[in-house]
C-alpha cells in the first residue's frame, strides 16, 4: 500500500501534524519541549472525521500543551534522542547517532537522524542540526522566491538566512537586501510564503501604513491568517 503523506491541519486554533498509519484509532499526542500536536490515525480514516476529534478534544490538547511548554520552559535542550525538531508544520523525533565518520541529518520517515563526529555538547548538535535546516530553507527559498518575483516584478538584489531574534524578515530598502529567519523552517510553507510576499513588498512601499497591507492583500488575500499561524 502507498504511503499517506503527512499533513498539517488546524482546528480551533490548533495545529496538529497527521500522521497515517496502520492502526485502529486516531490517537493525539502533545509532545515537548513546545506543545505540538502530532495525531495518529488510521490510513483510511477521513480527514473530515480526524478534525472532528481535534475540535472534541481542543480543551484538553490546550491544556496539556501549555502544561508541556510550562514544564520545559526552562529547560536546556540536549538535542539528544527523542526530543522533537519542526520541520515545515511537521514534527519529527530526533534520532543521535554519535561517533559517526562525519556530522551531518537526514529525514528518515517521522524521524531526523542526527549524525555526529564522537560525542560532542548540546551547542554541537545545535550547530549541525541548524546547519542542516538552513540548507532545507535555503532550498524552499531559491523556489519559492523566483516565483514570488515573478508575479509581483519586485526583486531583491540579493537574499540570505539568518538565525534572528525579533522578527521573520527584514528588507534593506536601500540596498534591496532581504534576509529571512532560520526559524522559519520550523512553520508551514504558507508562512514562508507570506514573508517573502512580506518583505518584497517592502521593496515597493516602506512602513505598515494601509498601502504596504493594500499590496500585500493583491497577492495572497488570506494573509491575515498565515500571519496568525505563524505568531501564534
Amino acid at each position: 500500500m502507498t504511503a499517506v503523506p503527512e499533513k498539517t491541519v488546524t482546528v480551533a486554533g490548533i495545529t496538529a501534524t497527521i500522521i497515517r498509519k496502520q492502526v485502529k484509532n486516531v490517537r493525539v499526542t502533545v509532545l515537548p519541549p513546545d506543545g505540538s500536536v502530532r495525531v495518529t490515525a488510521p490510513v483510511r480514516c477521513s480527514e473530515a472525521l480526524i478534525c472532528t476529534f481535534l475540535a472534541e478534544k481542543a480543551d484538553w490538547i490546550r491544556a496539556h500543551a501549555e502544561q508541556v511548554k510550562r514544564q520545559h520552559r526552562n529547560e536546556p535542550r540536549a538535542f539528544a534522542s527523542g526530543e522533537t525538531v519542526r520541520l515545515f508544520g511537521s514534527v519529527y523525533t530526533l534520532l543521535v547517532l554519535e561517533n559517526q565518520k562525519k556530522n551531518g541529518a537526514a529525514l528518515d520517515a517521522d524521524r531526523i537522524v542526527l549524525s555526529l563526529k564522537g560525542s560532542p555538547a548540546p551547542e554541537k548538535r545545535k550547530a549541525v542540526l541548524n546547519a542542516w535546516r538552513k540548507e532545507r530553507l535555503q532550498t524552499e527559498i531559491a523556489h519559492v522566491l523566483p516565483l514570488w518575483s515573478e508575479r509581483t516584478g519586485l526583486v531583491p538584489s540579493e537574499w540570505t538566512v539568518r538565525d534572528m531574534t525579533s522578527r521573520w524578515g527584514s528588507c534593506n530598502t536601500r540596498t534591496k537586501k532581504i534576509t529571512l529567519n532560520l526559524q522559519l523552517v520550523q512553520f508551514p510553507l504558507v508562512c514562508l510564503d507570506y514573508v517573502i510576499l512580506h518583505e518584497l513588498c517592502h521593496l515597493k512601499v516602506h512602513g505598515h501604513g494601509p498601502a504596504f497591507w493594500a499590496l500585500v492583500g493583491t497577492y495572497m488575500p488570506d494573509w491575515k491568517a498565515r500571519k496568525k499561524l505563524l505568531n501564534g
